[in-house]
């Protein structure tokens, strides 16, 4: 009766152990096959008017205000992290240190006042 247990308990560890390496590889696909295009690029202009404009630039649109822009805490970590130069760690520091509690207290703020009116233009 003892050596059964010992044997299901070995069982029991090595089909957890076993579980425990497959589950996180379960996903993985191999990348030794990459297909590369290898055509080439279609000309931009045409061969009979050298002058004319193939692709025009779009125009785009005024960015409409969206969620992120109606919530100070998502807004004055990005505004910070914009505006601190050029340097990244000085811009994730300032939008860490800095940005998150002006997010949350304009959050709040905006809780007790109410939502700021649009900018008229």
């Amino acid at each position: 009766m003892r050596r059964t247990r010992n044997i299901s308990g070995l069982v029991m560890r090595s089909l957890v152990l076993a579980a425990l390496v497959l589950v996180p590889t379960a996903g993985c696909k191999s990348t030794a096959t990459r297909k590369v295009a290898n055509a080439a690029e279609p000309g931009l202009s045409d061969p009979v008017e050298p002058g004319a404009t193939v692709v025009a630039v779009p125009v785009r649109p005024a960015p409409a205000v969206g969620f992120v822009d109606r919530h100070p805490l998502f807004s004055k970590p990005r505004d910070y992290y914009d505006n601190s130069g050029k340097n990244k760690v000085v811009k994730v520091a300032a939008a860490t240190v800095i940005g998150i509690p002006a997010g949350i207290f304009g959050e709040l703020k905006q809780i007790v006042v109410g939502a700021p009116r649009p900018a008229k233009f």
